[in-house]
């Protein structure tokens, strides 16, 4: 098991052609953000891909910087009508706003991947 398999793991939803990239740890910080940075933009083996979401529902701390280090490594990655999809929970996503107002002008955030998967199909027509 490489360093990379204990911070995420991605899963493609064939039926929405959608890459799901899950945050398998609690808390983000800098150097935890860094590897997942790091190691994402190295994937070789991923499949073809449409659609983007990042899962971050079992993530309950952020640092600063690592938000920083997230959102640049999400960029890279394919939007939906100019939007990164993601994915956390109400208390998660109330913290950061607070501290990140601006975060929120090209994110569009959901709370469970099914309302996010649904945002893309509604996005199709």
């Amino acid at each position: 098991m490489s360093a990379a398999d204990k911070l995420y793991t991605y899963n493609y939803l064939s039926d929405d052609d959608i890459l799901q990239m899950k945050i398998l740890v609690d808390t983000v910080n800098r150097d935890t953000a860094s590897a997942i940075y790091e190691n994402s933009s190295r994937e070789k083996n991923l499949p073809p891909f449409s659609y983007f979401i990042m899962d971050a529902a079992t993530v309950t701390e952020i640092s600063d910087s690592a938000i920083g280090i997230l959102m640049k490594a999400m960029s890279t990655l394919k939007k939906v009508k100019g939007y990164l999809v993601l994915v956390m929970t109400e208390e998660f996503l109330q913290n950061i706003m607070v501290r990140h107002p601006e975060m929120f002008n090209y994110v569009a955030v959901f709370h469970n991947l099914e309302d996010a998967r649904a945002f893309i199909r509604r996005s199709l027509t």
